[in-house]
């Protein structure tokens, strides 16, 4: 799988663009990965202030510049409002795989902007991409996310582990 993310793919619903993030998110990112409610169900490191923000921000354009990886900031096209992101990683040539990973503003939430997002990126991911399987890790007592994806008919896999992440389980969806 040789994935050129240049230009940046642009998506697009009814009600959202999704986009590069770039420097100017560094507020709203910030705020968005600082956020109890958000994570709430995931374990990773919180910036502790927009320096680090924007040190994100540029591992993740690095990611995208070199292939391993695309992430999409979530916008509203009504207020062009940063939402949450959505983004495809860890990628597997073999298997034509990629883990799909989420986050939405708790008050975003329960409106179907999350689903409206991954519809559109599951269609990048299977069409463009070409990819095969799409697996998305979420914690166990996550309901929302759980609802989510059985929404998107991914299929549960109890007996997939997320090394190092012992309260997280595998949800699959294959083309």
């Amino acid at each position: 799988m040789n994935f050129n993310f240049t230009p940046f793919p642009v998506l697009e619903t009814e009600r959202l663009t999704l986009r590069e993030l770039n420097l100017t998110d560094a507020k709203a990112i910030f705020g968005l990965r600082t956020n109890k409610e958000v994570n709430e169900f995931i374990d990773r490191k919180r910036p502790n202030n927009l320096s680090e923000a924007r040190a994100f921000i540029d591992r993740i354009s690095t990611l995208t510049l070199n292939n391993e990886g695309i992430f999409w900031v979530i916008e509203s096209k009504s207020n062009h409002q940063l939402m949450g992101s959505i983004g495809l990683r860890n990628f597997e040539d073999e298997d034509d795989y990629a883990e799909i990973g989420y986050e939405l503003d708790p008050i975003y939430q329960q409106k179907g902007f999350m689903s409206e997002a991954f519809e559109e990126v599951l269609k990048f991911g299977f069409n463009q991409m070409e990819l095969k399987t799409i697996e998305a890790f979420t914690h166990k007592n996550n309901m929302d996310s759980i609802m989510l994806l059985e929404k998107q008919k991914f299929v549960f896999h109890p007996e997939i582990k997320d090394e190092g992440f012992e309260n997280n389980i595998s949800y699959r969806l294959t083309k």
